[in-house]
């Protein structure tokens, strides 16, 4: 059995890895930060250096920040290019540009290296279970003959067609959720401005066609100012932003989105970027404070 590569063990990056690991794969994991390794300590090896990873395992699976953290590891001077051979397959869980990976892709085809993006949908604790969504775009074939690496950490996978649309498709369900959120807060501040409680008011919503897991799981959580991250507030912003240069540069007018962008920087502004991107009822609480 081939070993496999993992570069980026963070909040999702981690859990994704340990399921690798019990789905019985032999996984070769590298972080910057090494102390971040430790909970694989036993269970997978632990590379010193990206180049190790792209010269000992196929495919290699990326869990990172954004585009700049991945164009580094595949491409700078001490990144992988340099040291993967024809016919490996980087797999890029990164939520980046749609448009930068597509040059990713158009770079690595020039060594016959193969790439597909399979961004997911889920927090850690569906990553932790193996529940997360995927969506996978790129070369079909590819993408078949890794489906029972990606299977191990998801229970549903969409095919979306050539490389940039899954991604596209991440952006477009997170912008939707950007808006949502801000939305529920909207309404639970207006309605506790009001005289209603907040709680009862989550009640009569989650009663209706209107609920969804969030009002229920997260919107308790919002009116007790409970911000436990399972998406940053920064993550959510950098996605806006992603969105954003996305929109203009296909001219599709999105007010919705480019409104909740200017919450989520101002709420980022206010010191709430570690805080679960739900923290957005913060920065509009301060906002409506004194207002009667």
């Amino acid at each position: 059995m081939s070993k496999i590569g993992f570069v980026g063990l963070g909040n999702m990056g981690m859990p994704m890895a340990l399921r690798l690991v019990q789905s019985g794969f032999q996984v070769v994991a590298y972080n910057r930060t090494r102390t971040k390794a430790e909970s694989l300590k036993g269970r997978a090896e632990i590379a010193t250096t990206v180049r190790d990873v792209a010269e000992r395992t196929d495919p290699i699976l990326l869990m990172l920040t954004d585009t700049e953290a991945v164009e580094d590891v595949l491409f700078s001077s001490q990144g992988m290019y340099e040291r993967l051979a024809s016919g490996k397959t980087i797999i890029n869980s990164s939520t980046i540009l749609p448009s930068a990976s597509k040059r990713i892709m158009d770079r690595l085809k020039r060594k016959n290296i193969g790439y597909i993006e399979v961004p997911v949908l889920g927090g850690p604790v569906q990553a932790r279970a193996g529940e997360l969504i995927a969506l996978a775009a790129g070369e079909r074939d590819r993408y078949e003959d890794n489906l029972n690496i990606i299977k191990s950490f998801a229970t549903k996978v969409f095919y979306t067609g050539q490389v940039s649309t899954a991604l596209s498709a991440k952006l477009a369900i997170n912008q939707l959720t950007a808006v949502y959120a801000q939305s529920l807060a909207e309404s639970i501040i207006f309605a506790e401005k009001h005289g209603v409680d907040p709680s009862l008011l989550l009640q009569v919503l989650n009663s209706t066609g209107y609920r969804t897991s969030f009002s229920e799981q997260k919107g308790p959580k919002m009116v007790r100012g409970e911000f436990e991250p399972t998406f940053f507030l920064k993550h959510m912003l950098k996605d806006l932003d992603l969105v954003d240069e996305s929109a203009h540069d296909s001219k599709v007018y999105m007010p919705l989105m480019s409104q909740a962008r200017s919450s989520y920087l101002a709420a980022s502004n206010l010191g709430l970027d570690e805080k679960d991107f739900s923290a957005i009822i913060s920065m509009l609480r301060q906002l409506n404070k004194g207002n009667h």
